[in-house]
């Protein structure tokens, strides 16, 4: 490494005075010489010739080292600040000087050569032009014709080469102004090259060839990081997400290791944060199909981070599989999903299963495939089969759900993991994945063995095991989960029953079904009427606010089931008539299978109730609501004498004429909406499906099923029939 402490005394400067060299005996003439060529002639032993000109540099004076001074110290003394150094009396023979009896004329000649030598020396912009330093591959503009290396010249002729390259134009690219990036561009190259300049040495400690305790450490420092906003938002833009998803699968992670699969649950979940991050990772690479595949293997017994959320004893983590060194990263894993990852709240009990669901509840619904099914069927009715033996439990005294301890995580349910895999199912039944039409009959075969699994009866428990969570105070902190819960498993019910007897029947033979249908539906009535005194007295926040959406979308979806109910199975209506409910029921433990309450009355006239609330608001949702009650209403009353007469004396009006009446104005205006609805809705569905068909058999697929489900013509007719059994039962009246 070159030095710069200080100059050697023994060095004499190239500056000193003129009185200094005549003062000594053997000064070198002042008067400089000429370059010459690279080498003496005496080293080559031809003659050289070389003509002076305007062109040539002239040599400083230089001063033979005196005796026992050291000519290779290199310095920045002198005008010249020169890191130029002497010939060593050592090198001096091979090139045929005489080292004793060198003229001074001659040592002149040999420093004037290396000086020539350091002259000619390519520069730096013709080294990068060589090496191609500019002519990256992330560089956008074209390369000139002139970066070509040419060989080295010297005096004019290089001068005149390089005054030639400058003043040749480059070529740029059609419709390019200029070579020049912006300052945007450049920075954010900048960046995201520093950036992944940074996180190499994590991807090296994920090769395979590493131990498993160091590729464990550097997947843990990758989720770690990624919990950080800023952190996320580089990784975003210097495309780390998708490359870090291939090593960590190239590390082992998803093949069965239990922190590794567990960083890559955590992994998924904190990339579904991003939509347009998550649709592009899920279009190169085996993220569906990974999760899908790690789903399907795990259950409360052998879930880690489940185990480690339900304080599970040590047994219970060794029957499972997780050592002591496992266990505490686990541990570690847990805290940072719960405490840095800002994806669930505090309260929700973090397992590996719920981050599976999350991340592929977010995927776009296309990119599931019929060959994904089993694995979430398996996963929901494992989970959603312990609610009816909790809701028998709190029935007879018990708590809802078992206290935490040892034991307690094999009989607690987890509500965010349900409604995640309740919604992906959801989107299978509107047809949004990509079954094809070969694959439909397997996938109705799949329905009917989950409908002979009793999972109506389940979706019912969950139901009213939500209902129990959203009236206990105790409970507050999981009324955002269980109202998010109880829409997901209504809007599977409404699917699933839509014309399809078997399913409606499967519903009605579950003695907790109307009950608790009916108790949603007033419950819903309830607290928006209530959320109304609210802001009549100027109550009202935005948490208010969106409760009262809640309610009204709850109140719709009861609806709809009974709707579906009613119209596919005939006896629905004479058990809807024989239902008995008390409109301000608290929701006792004694009313789970059916309101004890002494003032319960009809559970029509609680309907009729609740329609009358809507009969004069101009709201355009109030407006739909009683127009489908009124649709409802209509299918109860027909082939029912009995439901007729206990309906009619409810609804409000001065004569069963004038009520019909009502009822039948308020039937054709929903049926209108209903037929304009429907309609643009499948002409939305033909667009995208012609797009599709373009571009991908897998979204064509997923776009005709969805077209079928909205092309449904039974719909209309069916209220087209209500209109008419209402006035024809008006005109009888009158």
């Amino acid at each position: 490494m070159l030095g710069r402490s200080r100059t050697d005394s023994n060095i004499i400067s190239i500056s000193s005075t003129s009185e200094q060299e005549t003062s000594e005996p053997n000064s070198v003439h002042a008067t400089p010489k000429k370059l010459r060529t690279f080498v003496s002639e005496s080293a080559i032993g031809s003659p050289s010739s070389h003509s002076p000109s305007k062109d040539d540099i002239s040599s400083p004076p230089v001063r033979p080292s005196l005796p026992g001074a050291n000519s290779n110290v290199r310095t920045y003394a002198g005008t010249s600040r020169s890191f130029l150094v002497a010939l060593p009396p050592s090198q001096a023979a091979s090139m045929g000087v005489d080292p004793t009896a060198a003229a001074v004329d001659d040592a002149a000649m040999i420093v004037d050569s290396q000086e020539d030598d350091f002259e000619m020396r390519e520069s730096y912009t013709e080294l990068r032009q060589r090496w191609g330093i500019d002519g990256s591959e992330d560089d956008p503009r074209p390369v000139s014709p002139q970066a070509s290396p040419s060989p080295k010249r010297k005096g004019k002729g290089r001068g005149m080469a390089k005054q030639a390259a400058v003043e040749q134009p480059v070529r740029l690219f059609n419709g390019m102004i200029n070579d020049l990036k912006s300052i945007t561009d450049l920075r954010s190259k900048g960046e995201s090259r520093r950036f992944l300049d940074e996180m190499g040495y994590l991807f090296e400690g994920l090769d395979a060839k590493c131990t498993i305790g160091v590729r464990r450490g550097s997947a843990m420092e990758i989720v770690t990081k990624l919990c950080d906003v800023d952190f996320a938002r580089r990784a975003k833009a210097a495309d780390f997400l998708g490359r870090a998803w291939e090593v960590l699968r190239e590390a082992g992670a998803g093949d069965g290791d239990k922190v590794l699969d567990t960083i890559l649950a955590f992994y998924a979940a904190l990339v579904a944060r991003d939509s347009t991050v998550l649709s592009d990772l899920v279009s190169k690479s085996d993220f569906t199909d990974t999760l899908h595949n790690m789903l399907a293997a795990l259950e409360h017994a052998n879930d880690p981070l489940w185990l480690i959320s339900s304080n599970a004893g040590v047994g219970e983590l060794k029957a499972a599989g997780i050592s002591k060194a496992e266990n505490t990263l686990l541990v570690n894993l847990q805290r940072l999903v719960r405490k840095k990852s800002g994806i669930f709240d505090d309260s929700d009990i973090i397992s590996n299963r719920l981050l599976i669901s999350h991340a592929l509840a977010a995927v776009p619904p296309s990119a599931h495939t019929f060959s994904h099914l089993p694995s979430l069927l398996h996963s929901l009715t494992a989970e959603i089969s312990l609610l009816p033996s909790r809701v028998a439990a709190y029935a007879s005294g018990l708590s809802l759900f078992p206290p935490q301890g040892p034991s307690s995580y094999v009989e607690t349910p987890s509500l965010m993991h349900l409604d995640d895999c309740l919604r992906l199912l959801d989107t299978c039944l509107l047809g949004s994945w990509s079954i094809y039409d070969e694959e439909e009959t397997a996938r109705s075969r799949k329905l009917e063995e989950l409908r002979e699994s009793n999972f109506a009866a389940a979706v019912i428990a969950l139901c009213v095991s939500c209902n129990i969570i959203l009236h206990d105070d105790s409970l507050e902190e999981h009324h955002a989960t269980a109202s998010k819960c109880v829409e997901s498993a209504l809007r599977v019910l409404i699917n699933l029953t839509h014309e399809d007897l078997p399913w409606c029947r499967a519903v009605l033979e579950d003695d907790l079904s109307t009950p608790a249908i009916m108790f949603l539906v007033v419950m819903a009535q309830r607290q928006r009427r209530l959320l109304e005194k609210r802001v009549d007295a100027g109550e009202t926040g935005s948490e208010d606010a969106e409760n009262a959406a809640r309610s009204l979308d709850r109140l719709c979806l009861a609806l709809g089931l009974l709707t579906n109910l009613v119209q596919a199975a005939p006896d629905a209506r004479h058990v809807i008539g024989d239902t008995l409910l008390d409109f301000d029921c608290p929701g006792h433990r004694r009313c789970i299978r059916g309101c004890t309450c002494p003032s319960r009355i009809s559970a029509l006239a609680c309907l009729a109730q609740v329609y009358t609330h809507y009969l004069e608001s101009p709201s355009e949702l109030d407006t739909v609501v009683r127009g489908h009650m009124a649709v409802l209403f209509g299918l109860l009353m027909e082939h029912a004498p009995s439901n007729q007469r206990t309906l009619l004396a409810a609804l409000p009006g001065e004569d069963d004429w004038t009520k019909l009446g009502t009822l039948l104005k308020h039937a054709q205006d929903f049926t209108l909406f209903y037929v304009a609805l429907t309609r643009k809705m499948a002409e939305s569905q033909d667009t995208n499906g012609e797009e599709g068909e373009e571009e991908d058999e897998s979204s064509y697929a997923s776009a005709s099923a969805s077209r079928r489900v909205f092309r449904d013509s039974k719909g209309e007719a069916v209220a087209k029939g209500v209109i008419g059994f209402l006035r024809k039962l008006r005109d009888e009246s009158g």
